[in-house]
């Protein structure tokens, strides 16, 4: 029991840093559209690689179904 809610709180905090990174990632498409690109900037304001590095570390099964789940919201997203 103990262990499925670690990987609740785990799972809520990965949904908590996509909602805030696409969140950013509008805010910057926004700008974008009023200044042109600027990759460099773009880049510096992503978080470096802890989203990466907690998702690495975590068990196959559920890595697997976060990945899976990420690349359909982000089919669904840019689809629209």
């Amino acid at each position: 029991m103990h262990k499925s809610l670690q990987q609740e709180q785990q799972l809520l905090q990965l949904k908590a840093e996509a909602l805030r990174l696409k969140l950013l990632t509008n805010q910057l498409r926004r700008q974008q559209e009023h200044t042109g690109p600027d990759l460099l900037e773009l880049a510096s304001k992503l978080p470096r690689a802890g989203l990466l590095w907690r998702l690495a570390n975590m068990p196959r099964k559920l890595r697997n179904k976060l990945l899976l789940g990420g690349a359909l919201l982000t089919m669904i997203y840019l689809r629209f």
